[in-house]
């Protein structure tokens, strides 16, 4: 990537909560970090509906949960001096083949400026990424198989108009960081293909940069060779972690070339 390249790149953060944090704090955050794309993505399961319907095998125990899709977003019209940057209404949507007709069926009464899809929990409902909660009689390795290939389920569900597949190597998290399969790079390679040709980014995400960057690179890689867009988002829950690790997700972009999702 040329130097004139460079200065073109966008500060921005595509994946961000509210649920412990108030949305202007969050915001501010952004604004103090000279951000231009800002965007709320709040989980879908911290929604009364599908959290009371939805037996969802990965949530969060503490955090806001709100009424209706009507009372998250009137949360937007709270931000203040929002002049210097665009914020954007999203929401970080659940896949899993369990209930993902009824999700669908909540998310897609109403409109969202960016979309990301996550895959939280295996199709039996184990958490992906807390460990100790892994089926432990399984080899780390096929647990690994069964994830990649749940996310290329998700990239071709036409369930919600999706823009992102956020943090695809979270299942790191879960298990031991040497269980990766040997042939990762080929996973993962598969993975950006499938999503290339569905025209969906893949997220660079800052959790998962603190704790294995040397996936995320794989992961990155993956994108460069498959020609496949990817998406910068801290997944902050907390003002402090806003923009975390994206000035060295941008150095991967620029470093690989990559093509960043607006």
């Amino acid at each position: 990537m040329g130097e004139s390249q460079r200065k073109k790149l966008t500060p921005r953060d595509n994946h961000n909560h509210i649920i412990l944090s108030d949305i202007d704090s969050m915001v501010g955050s952004a604004r103090a970090r000279a951000i231009k794309e800002f965007s709320i993505t709040e989980h879908v399961s911290q929604f009364r509906e599908p959290r009371s319907s939805i037996d969802f095998g990965s949530i969060h125990d503490t955090g806001r949960i709100f009424e209706s899709l009507k009372e998250y977003d009137l949360e937007f019209s709270k931000i203040k001096n929002n002049e210097e940057i665009k914020v954007r209404r999203g929401l970080e949507v659940d896949y899993s083949p369990r209930y993902e007709t009824k999700v669908g069926n909540y998310v897609n009464q109403d409109e969202f400026e960016i979309l990301l899809c996550s895959v939280h929990e295996l199709e039996d409902g184990t958490d992906v990424q807390r460990p100790g909660t892994m089926r432990k009689d399984e080899d780390p390795k096929k647990l690994w198989l069964e994830y990649i290939e749940l996310q290329k389920r998700a990239l071709e569900s036409d369930f919600v108009p999706f823009n992102v597949l956020t943090h695809p190597v979270r299942m790191a998290q879960g298990v031991k960081k040497d269980a990766c399969p040997e042939n990762i790079d080929e996973l993962l390679l598969d993975l950006a293909k499938t999503a290339r040709k569905r025209n969906i980014a893949l997220e660079l995400n800052g959790s998962d940069l603190n704790f294995s960057e040397l996936l995320v690179r794989k992961l990155a890689i993956a994108c460069s060779e498959a020609g496949c867009k990817v998406s910068l988002g801290s997944d902050a829950h907390r003002p402090h972690e806003v923009f975390r690790n994206m000035s060295k997700a941008n150095k991967i972009v620029e470093e690989l070339g990559l093509e960043v999702l607006p």
